[in-house]
């Protein structure tokens, strides 16, 4: 899978400077971490000096939340072009559900520099005590894509593939959660033996199978997915 963001060249005018700065600085944290990443490594790839840089973003912080919602907008922008819109329109509610939780667990996968910087950008956040007004664009860019699966759910009760109600908000976070935790850990590798997650591709597709009873979904309607 591609990376999600690469280093580009800086060109003498760039039409959007503080969006170029976002782009690199996001290659630069998704190669190399968010704590290993100086100001003036952003300010260099950049192609603008410390003191502009610092005019435009006051700290590394505010330039790893900044990257962190651009890049979960172009996460979700593949997710997107990942599902065929005519196939994914002549899907079931469950078909639906199925296909866009697939498509997370891929993309966690393939792109385990983004997993890795996720759980970092978290850490941070709690170290670092940042406030939640300050965390509001990148909570909406991670939110955006609620709605798709909601949509699927309330389709999947109205034409029957889906035979339980939930809290689906509830549902949502708690799926979406585990996936990333598993996925995570699997970046991180073991800590202790018990841990194996050599097989975190198992325990990915057993949080799927749950959510299926959860949601009531017949056997043969997942197994045709």
């Amino acid at each position: 899978m591609l990376p999600l963001v690469s280093l580009k060249t800086p060109r003498s005018e760039e039409p959007t400077r503080s969006m170029f700065i976002i782009s690199q600085a996001s290659a630069l944290f998704l190669r190399d971490g968010i704590a290993a990443v100086r100001m003036t490594d952003i300010a260099d790839a950049s192609g603008v000096g410390v003191a502009t840089l610092y005019r435009h973003y006051k700290t590394k912080t505010a330039i790893a939340i900044h990257a962190g919602t651009h890049m979960w907008s172009i996460f979700n922008t593949r997710i997107r072009h990942a599902i065929d819109e005519d196939d994914f329109l002549a899907m079931s509610g469950a078909e639906r559900l199925t296909a866009l939780f697939t498509a997370y667990i891929e993309a966690y996968l393939g792109l385990p520099e983004f997993v890795r910087f996720l759980d970092e950008f978290d850490h941070m956040v709690l170290a670092e005590g940042v406030p939640a007004q300050e965390l509001e664009a990148y909570s909406g860019a991670i939110a955006k894509f609620y709605f798709l699966f909601e949509d699927a759910y309330q389709l999947g009760l109205s034409d029957g593939s889906v035979t339980r109600k939930v809290d689906f908000p509830v549902f949502y976070r708690t799926v979406a959660h585990s996936m990333m935790a598993i996925a995570q850990r699997i970046v991180r590798g073991d800590i202790i033996p018990s841990d194996d997650f050599t097989h975190g591709n198992d325990e990915l597709a057993c949080i799927m199978q749950m959510a299926r009873y959860t949601l009531g979904i017949a056997e043969e309607t997942a197994g045709n997915e």
